[in-house]
């Protein structure tokens, strides 16, 4: 019996805390963690010193608006540049421009020169900083973690920022009680200090690109271009969106949950929001096992279906102990829905986008929190608290109907390693990466009975290849030769060309692999053309 229960906590211990046994991530994590925490002190000393300015509530809600804001705005550009510059440097960057914004609010507070816009433009500064290192740090984490323990180091990057998100504003507030709103600057400051060391003194892995990066706005473009194009990531972030928008309704509204429900409000609503905080951790610890016993789309729907559950139990419940409870399962399930549909974002990603596709899927998230907050509050205001709680629990129970539309991947992650980047070879004539339009055409000969088939591989494969870069494509048949069908791809230069060669997945080479064997015996099945307008030299 103890033989058996040391296995199954080795095997736990394997699958959940593996990356800690990387010393860049636990390092990084460590200072990381330091840093989210002085996050949260600063905004909820930023929030008091706020109403110490002024009695405006506009301006009040605008110190919240003023650091979440620019994760939303940054948000696309981060990406590209998480996935276009050198990472190391671009966090290193951003921690120096937080810390820079954060010791110049720390000063205005203390020789009492702060005012309210200076506060907001300065708490902005810090949220940019924020913005343009998290997509940085997730796409990174991949580079030094094995690749089977990326869900767990997931979960453990969102554990620390639900207990700094925790533990933050207590410690904040025992701050700001002991010695002021400034302290909470000073605080955040020292903060940064530890993530810059760490980050001026550890070497990252190498890249490994072949090719140069994009400019920022074609690598803006390509990011969305790549979003719109895989239903696998739209189905993400549609579970994401949902959940978010539904399970906004209790973190927004547990304040008055605990005023309005229970005596001793304030303790009520601290008891409440640890229960979260607890039930995030313990989300954080079993997370590995479920995910392994039930898959993802099965986990994240039951998880969804227990958050719905328990908020319609905080709803209801006459009792705190019973609210505590309730607030356990919704912590639980809030971590496992979100890590998750994380590591099924960076699973089902290309490397060579997953500084974009992650910093979209935070849109999706924070955006759809931030929307639901605002309606369920409406809703509250409306109809009552209880019945907007509700309201958002048959909301989440209803979105599982979505289920079969939206599944989550469960692709095994071995399956996903991508394969050496594909070789072209060298033009006949000379050519540099501005060269173009490039037109390629491949022809394929086809079967009478076997077109249809042909057809919905090659439309598919279409997909794939203005997903990964192709400006225009199309497949035509030869009406004069039924049988002789022909695809065309376009790319604006010819480095373009080059990079869509190095963008298929390894998914994507099963396919390209089926549809050659349509490829016909003709001397060049495969033509590379560069369109000559009008008044242009021939390359020669």
């Amino acid at each position: 019996m103890l033989k058996q229960l040391g296995r199954g906590f080795r095997s736990w211990r394997e699958a959940s805390l593996a990356p800690f046994s990387v010393r860049l991530f636990r390092i990084l994590w460590m200072a990381a963690f330091a840093s989210n925490l002085g996050a949260v002190i600063q905004a909820t000393g930023a929030s008091w010193s706020m109403t110490t300015m002024t009695t405006s509530p506009q301006l009040i809600a605008l110190v919240q608006t003023a650091a979440m804001l620019p994760i939303v705005v940054l948000a696309l550009p981060a990406g590209a540049l998480a996935d276009i510059a050198d990472r190391r440097l671009l966090m290193l960057f951003s921690q120096m421009l937080g810390a820079t914004a954060a010791a110049t609010l720390a000063i205005l507070s203390f020789t009492s020169a702060l005012n309210p816009w200076a506060l907001l433009a300065l708490t902005s500064l810090i949220g940019a900083a924020v913005a343009l290192h998290q997509p940085a740090w997730q796409a990174s984490v991949i580079d030094f973690v094995p690749r089977k323990a990326l869900p767990a180091a997931i979960s453990l990057n969102v554990l620390a920022f639900n207990i700094a998100r925790s533990l933050g504003p207590a410690i904040g507030g025992a701050v700001i009680a002991a010695s002021g709103p400034p302290a909470t600057f000073a605080i955040n400051v020292l903060s940064f200090l530890g993530l810059i060391l760490v980050l001026a003194i550890s070497r990252f892995p190498p890249h490994g690109r072949r090719l140069p990066p994009e400019p920022m706005p074609q690598a803006m473009a390509a990011g969305l271009r790549f979003v719109g194009m895989s239903p696998t990531i739209q189905r993400i972030y549609l579970r994401a969106g949902l959940f978010g928008f539904g399970a906004s309704a209790l973190y927004s509204m547990m304040p008055l949950v605990a005023h309005a429900r229970f005596p001793g409000g304030p303790l009520a609503f601290g008891l409440m929001m640890a229960s979260l905080g607890l039930g995030s951790l313990c989300g954080v610890l079993i997370a590995a096992p479920l995910r392994a016993r039930f898959g993802n789309h099965q986990l994240t729907t039951l998880a969804v279906a227990v958050f719905g559950l328990a908020a319609l139990g905080v709803a209801f419940s006459p009792w705190l102990d019973l609210a505590v409870l309730f607030s356990l399962m919704a912590g639980v399930s809030w971590i496992l829905v979100f890590t998750t549909t994380r590591t099924c974002t960076q699973l089902s990603s290309p490397r060579w986008v997953v500084g974009r596709t992650v910093s979209l899927g935070q849109v999706a998230s924070f955006g759809s929190m931030s929307l639901g907050a605002a309606f369920w509050g409406a809703v509250a205001s409306f109809a009552g608290l209880t019945q907007a709680l509700a309201a958002s629990s048959l909301f989440l129970l209803a979105s599982l109907f979505l289920g079969r539309l939206a599944a989550l991947p469960d692709t095994d992650l071995e399956d996903q390693a991508l394969p050496p980047p594909r070789l072209s070879r060298p033009p006949a004539v000379p050519v540099d990466g501005h060269t173009g339009p490039v037109v390629v055409t491949i022809e394929y000969d086809v079967p009478r009975e076997q077109a249809q088939a042909f057809l919905a591989l090659v439309n598919e494969l279409g997909r794939i290849r203005r997903r990964n870069g192709a400006t225009r494509w199309s497949v035509q048949q030869d009406i004069d030769r039924p049988t002789c069908w022909i695809e065309l791809i376009h790319c604006t230069t010819w480095l373009d060309h080059l990079r869509r060669l190095d963008r298929y997945t390894a998914a994507d080479r099963i396919l390209v692999e089926q549809i050659e064997t349509f490829r016909t015996q003709a001397t060049h099945p495969i033509r590379r053309l560069v369109e000559r307008p009008h008044g242009s030299s021939p390359h020669v």
